[in-house]
């Protein structure tokens, strides 16, 4: 049997005062760590003293009670009563100028489209865990002080002058600090930090994704050419129909969207106020269609809104606003003519997308 050759050392031939010992390893029970649990602990206090003030400074002016009361006030109530039909008026709007409103519009698609779902689940789940929280903080929260300490207050001064009664009162205070920190450790116990992490996250991406697509560019092309396909693929599905492969709707569907991305997206890199006129109008259309029918089904002028849309009439009301707000939007596009009198009526929507361009850098 032949030995295998064995291997030499890299330090091979070289004198022993050259060859420097590997460093020792040190475990990690031997080093030194720093106590930040006293750092921690003033910061603790302070938030469940601000929380017990807060929340006694809104049992005292009773704005929970407001906000309830304003809930129920009658006029709330008739403009809750009149949601279909305001948001028919606001689908015409759309129909006709929102594409005076492109940030807005493409950041409220793509957050729909992509991360509604998501940031509405998990900011659920924290709203859930913070009203946990809110209760045990209820719960520890100490009693009125009516003792007579608070009453004599000439005797407690003459007696604060002494040392031994500040050393009492220090203790005092270090204690009630503590019963501080100890009731915000238990209501941050109550919530679950993956989820609140989780939702700070989803917040944030939503925030990135509409800051990316306000400042234009290629990814704002993309928002327009995925915003349009959303708008689009339920009229087209329910006009196609796949009769030998219905085994795989999955696909299918999929195949659809491909269709429509190859159609869409080189028509939005030629002209993209074209496709951003037609996303404004499709979304407005939708709108328009489906609540101003739920609106006319409510007041006796249709049988069934549900069947209406999905009948030939309502598919030429829904192809009729969307072409016609195509063309009015893209020739305004196209002048680069303002709203007029209309910004008065539109000014909420005027000062957010203002707003909007300005957290954008102006860039928009």
């Amino acid at each position: 049997r032949v030995a295998a050759p064995r291997r030499s050392s890299p330090h091979a031939g070289l004198p022993p005062e050259c060859v420097t010992p590997p460093p020792p390893t040190i475990a990690m029970a031997d080093l030194p760590k720093f106590n930040a649990g006293p750092v921690l602990a003033v910061p603790l206090a302070l938030a469940s003293v601000g929380y017990r003030v807060v929340a006694e400074a809104l049992a005292k002016h009773g704005v929970v009670e407001k906000v309830t009361a304003a809930k129920d006030h009658a006029l709330v109530q008739k403009v809750s009563s009149k949601k279909e039909l305001l948001l028919a008026v606001l689908g015409l709007a759309l129909v006709f100028h929102g594409a005076h409103f492109k940030n807005l519009l493409l950041c409220s698609q793509i957050v729909a489209m992509l991360l509604y779902d998501r940031v509405t689940r998990s900011a659920s789940a924290v709203f859930a865990d913070i009203q946990t929280a809110q209760e045990k903080l209820k719960a520890d929260a100490p009693a009125a002080d009516t003792s007579s300490e608070k009453k004599d207050g000439g005797k407690d001064k003459k007696k604060k002058d002494s040392a031994k009664d500040a050393a009492k009162d220090a203790a005092k205070d270090a204690a009630k600090r503590k019963e501080d920190a100890e009731a915000a450790k238990k209501a941050l116990n109550a919530l679950n930090a993956e989820k609140l992490s989780a939702s700070a996250l989803e917040l944030l991406g939503a925030l990135l994704v509409c800051m990316l697509i306000i400042h234009g560019g290629f990814a704002q092309k993309i928002a327009i050419a995925a915003s349009l396909v959303h708008l689009l693929v339920p009229k087209v599905e329910a006009l196609v129909e796949f009769s030998e492969h219905q085994d795989m709707p999955a696909w299918t569907s999929l195949l659809l969207h491909m269709a429509l991305y190859a159609v869409v997206f080189p028509l939005t890199l030629l002209s993209t106020s074209l496709a951003l006129a037609m996303t404004a109008a499709a979304c407005g259309a939708r709108l328009a269609t489906e609540h101003g029918a739920r609106v006319m089904a409510e007041t006796g002028k249709l049988p069934d809104a549900d069947a209406f849309l999905a009948s030939k009439s309502g598919y030429f009301a829904l192809g009729g606003l969307l072409a016609a707000g195509t063309l009015w939007q893209f020739w305004a596009l196209l002048a680069e003519s303002g709203l007029g009198y209309f910004g008065i009526l539109y000014f909420p929507a005027v000062a957010a997308e203002a707003i909007v361009g300005l957290l954008a850098g102006g860039s928009a």
